[in-house]
């Protein structure tokens, strides 16, 4: 019989909730514990879920609440130190995106999951969704022909954050579905953009990746637009998908 896996969660404010629920309905699952520091959100999700622990402090999560992957689902800004803590307690980490603050952070976390043998997942939610596999199949079977560019829109008004700007928070959706698609790393990434609402903190992106072949794909990102847009455009030299 296959092993169960022991979870525990770490965040349960925006996205904390929804993970509870969708780790509770998977079968190769148990949820054992969330842990926040917010004692009002854990005795909303024990209610919920009663036989769920509720942990208060991370460290008690990772040495004693018998899991054997963590989930981290905190602000961004938390993200390095939680899941640095977690890979070095030897647990499996899964983290929402975007992955970390910084590349830096970022390739550190992977060396020492490397070092240990343990699997570092992030929410890349939408490279498992039918359509984005659907679309991968067609464009590495040839069907476009040779693929010119991807254009990427993916705007709303809001919600404004203070830790990471909009690129860091709407972006890596896009990044990773171009990833997927081309199976291929950019040669050169450029980005510029504005602060209107937070000073320091860019509200309006535009990313441009360059890859071989003279390929290019570009993505915009804003909190600033008054309709919620998601829409990638795919160009080959045969046929054009819009998704």
């Amino acid at each position: 019989m296959k092993k169960q896996v022991n979870v525990g969660i770490i965040g349960c404010g925006y996205w904390g909730p929804l993970l509870v629920r969708n780790f509770k309905g998977l079968a190769d699952c148990q949820l054992k514990a969330v842990c926040d520091v917010n004692t009002e959100r854990l005795k909303h999700i024990r209610t919920l879920y009663p036989d769920v622990e509720g942990i208060p402090q991370t460290q008690q999560l990772l040495n004693g609440a018998n899991v054997d992957a963590v989930v981290i689902a905190t602000p961004v800004k938390h993200h390095y130190s939680l899941a640095k803590a977690s890979l070095l307690a030897g647990k499996h980490t899964f983290i929402e995106k975007p992955m970390a603050s910084s590349s830096a952070e970022c390739e550190e976390l992977i060396e020492i999951a490397e070092r240990n043998g343990l699997v570092l997942m992030i929410d890349h939610t939408f490279l498992y969704s039918s359509p984005v596999q659907k679309i991968a199949q067609i464009v590495q079977a040839g069907d476009l022909g040779e693929i010119r560019y991807i254009n990427c829109r993916r705007l709303n008004l809001g919600l404004f954050q203070k830790d990471i700007n909009v690129a860091w928070d709407l972006a890596p959706h896009d990044i990773s579905i171009i990833l997927h698609i081309l199976d291929e790393l950019p040669t050169t990434i450029n980005c510029q953009g504005n602060a209107h609402i937070t000073p320091g903190v860019e509200d309006v992106t535009n990313m441009s990746l360059s890859f071989s072949r003279k390929r290019f794909a570009t993505i915009q990102s804003s909190w600033l637009e008054p309709r919620k847009i998601r829409e990638m455009t795919i160009v080959g030299t045969r046929r054009m998908i819009v998704y």
